[in-house]
């Protein structure tokens, strides 16, 4: 038992998870600091829209410290966690402070999964935040206008040759966007090549696309994808990827300047950082009440965990949110003196749209697909964004775009990345200096 007024957890990380259990703390009274590398919470199912530049970033962000303005027991720390002692209840940060709590909720989040596939890291996009989502936007804008500029048809092809590997919800709905943008954005723009030579590939080296849906679903989505000429190739297994090509099993290459990676989640670097224990994919350990086997005051939530014993989650912001608003509230029966309660899961159902007026949705029995599904998506996506000015901005974009078929601002914004840096760099150098300047 103890004083909640006291008592002063400390929520690491600003994703669905944190968020959720940063709000549910705070409203029962409790003091929070709520730590995080970036200063605001970021919609992640709508990155592919912003990379497509269908929306802007700051339409799918919310700031931190506007979230809390009504919850004045929480602060809001800027700050990269680059190490732990759960024993002494700390946490370091790149700029060599230390961060003490009586219980710790780590909610980090996840990043790509490479599966030791060569490139998979270094010469593949991914989206997994605002700063990836803005590489990518830049980068497909910036291919665009070179095979514009063009006239030899080979590098032309290859310019315009997207490969998107893994057949999931994010897979499939980049996918879908890139066609939709190669069906309505090119030919109003782009003079010197027909949309039709813009190729788009979706990879997945499993049997069926979307597999957490019902077999009538992902056949829909499949066929979706083909009448908006997405070649889906299944049991496609990449062996490697480079700047300029994709390497796959059966020996085929397709050649291409943009490779984009959506084919799996691990921890974010960050769990290795903290002292406790991981298991596969960098994941921390957890007991079925979220709690660390050892460490009874630290708890985690989200992609970032991995519940021993328990049937494996889907990765996605469902499942976040209820286990960030079940380790906030295990953190309050604890201090109530109650026991903390395992953590059941309730599946709410899954959707993913293909385009315009083209989704699938799966809700308990209903399987529903074509334009009450899109419907259904575009509701339950802006009735989950954080702030009403986001819900209105995002609301008019899509109706201007569903009633023009124009896209959103397409400007290149920001400098072009090096060779070798597709993606977002992690703070590890800084965290490098913080452990050597503690030690």
């Amino acid at each position: 038992m103890g004083d909640r007024s006291a008592a002063r957890v400390v929520v690491l990380g600003a994703g669905f998870a944190g968020l959720r259990a940063v709000r549910r703390l705070a409203r029962a009274g409790m003091r929070v600091l709520w730590v995080d590398g970036r200063n605001y919470h970021c919609f992640l199912p709508l990155l592919y829209q912003v990379a497509t530049a269908g929306l802007e970033p700051q339409e799918i962000a919310y700031p931190a410290r506007s979230i809390l303005r009504r919850l004045p027991t929480a602060e809001f720390r800027l700050a990269h966690v680059v190490g732990g002692d759960p024993v002494g209840r700390t946490l370091l940060t790149a700029a060599g402070d230390r961060l003490a709590y009586d219980y710790l909720i780590v909610a980090t989040g996840g990043a790509a999964e490479d599966f030791g596939i060569p490139g998979a890291r270094d010469a593949a996009f991914r989206l997994y935040d605002l700063e990836d989502a803005r590489l990518l936007r830049n980068h497909v804008l910036r291919t665009l206008e070179q095979a514009e500029a063009l006239d030899d048809p080979a590098a032309r092809a290859a310019l315009l040759t997207f490969v998107i590997v893994g057949g999931g919800p994010t897979g499939v709905e980049m996918a879908g966007a890139l066609a939709e943008f190669r069906r309505h954005v090119v030919p109003r723009d782009y003079r010197h090549f027909h949309p039709d030579a813009l190729r788009i590939v979706l990879l997945e080296a499993g049997p069926e696309l979307l597999p957490p849906f019902a077999s009538r679903l992902r056949q829909r989505a499949r066929r979706d994808l083909a009448e908006r000429d997405v070649e889906v190739r299944t049991g496609a297994k990449v062996t490697r990827i480079t700047e300029d090509r994709v390497e796959l099993a059966d020996g085929e290459t397709i050649v291409t300047r943009t490779t984009i990676w959506a084919a799996g989640i691990r921890a974010a670097p960050v769990s290795t950082y903290l002292g406790l224990p991981t298991g596969r994919s960098g994941r921390i350990r957890v007991d079925p009440t979220l709690r660390v086997p050892g460490y009874p005051r630290v708890f985690a939530a989200g992609d970032v965990t991995l519940v021993d014993g328990a049937e494996r989650l889907p990765q996605v912001a469902q499942v976040a949110i209820q286990q960030g608003e079940h380790a906030a509230e295990n953190v309050l029966r604890i201090l109530r003196g109650d026991p903390a309660l395992p953590f059941a899961y309730r599946d709410k159902g899954s959707m993913a749209t293909i385009g315009r007026s083209r989704a699938v949705a799966m809700i308990g029995r209903w399987q529903v697909a074509g334009h009450l599904a899109w419907l259904l998506w575009l509701v339950v996506h802006l009735v989950m964004l954080i702030g009403f000015r986001n819900r209105l901005v995002v609301l008019v974009n899509w109706a201007w775009s569903y009633l023009t078929y124009d896209f959103g601002l397409r400007a290149i914004v920001g400098a072009e990345p090096e060779p070798g840096h597709r993606i977002a760099p992690a703070p590890d150098a800084a965290r490098q200096r913080a452990a050597g300047a503690a030690s």
